[in-house]
């Protein structure tokens, strides 16, 4: 995750440098996790295992790195809610841009190789997204309804697809 504009979080994430140590013993400490999440399945339980064990890692760099490797993990496999959970955790702790993060992370998600099932979820994520977008950030918003909208034609749903587009 890249730090980014605050959004009400606790403090900054950490820098660069400071994550040197960190990821290492990140490593150390998930290696079995790890070293199966070059399948989608092996990666949505390595994620699920890291989101578990942030909520009560008291090293911040550490936490970062957890939620960090969670979210990428998470739209590695194509799962929004792995994604959408890391960066709510992250950013209860963080501060970081909670939309843009967010939004940017599900882009990452492979929509070709979505099932419909979750397609399906992808859009409803990227609604949530714009929903919240909505306010303040119009292009974030637009951004999100157009990842939903196709996310949506991806999972077979027109009528959802078309109430999309007409917002």
């Amino acid at each position: 995750m890249r730090q980014l504009a605050p959004s009400g979080g606790h403090g900054k994430p950490p820098a660069q440098r400071e994550l040197v140590d960190a990821r290492a013993a990140l490593q150390a400490r998930f290696q079995p996790e790890l070293a199966h999440a070059g399948t989608a399945a092996g990666a949505r339980t390595a994620a699920d295992t890291l989101l578990a064990a942030s909520h009560d890692e008291a090293d911040m760099a550490i936490k970062w790195l957890m939620l960090e490797e969670a979210r990428r993990l998470g739209a590695a496999a194509g799962s929004a809610q792995i994604v959408s959970r890391a960066i709510a955790l992250a950013s209860a702790v963080f501060d970081v841009d909670e939309i843009s993060l967010e939004l940017e992370s599900l882009r990452e998600i492979p929509l070709r190789a979505l099932d419909p099932e979750r397609a399906s979820r992808l859009a409803e994520a990227a609604e949530r997204v714009a929903v919240r977008a909505d306010v303040d950030r119009r292009d974030a918003a637009a951004a999100a309804r157009r990842l939903a909208y196709n996310a949506w034609q991806r999972a077979g749903n027109t009528a959802a697809a078309r109430r999309v587009a007409d917002r």
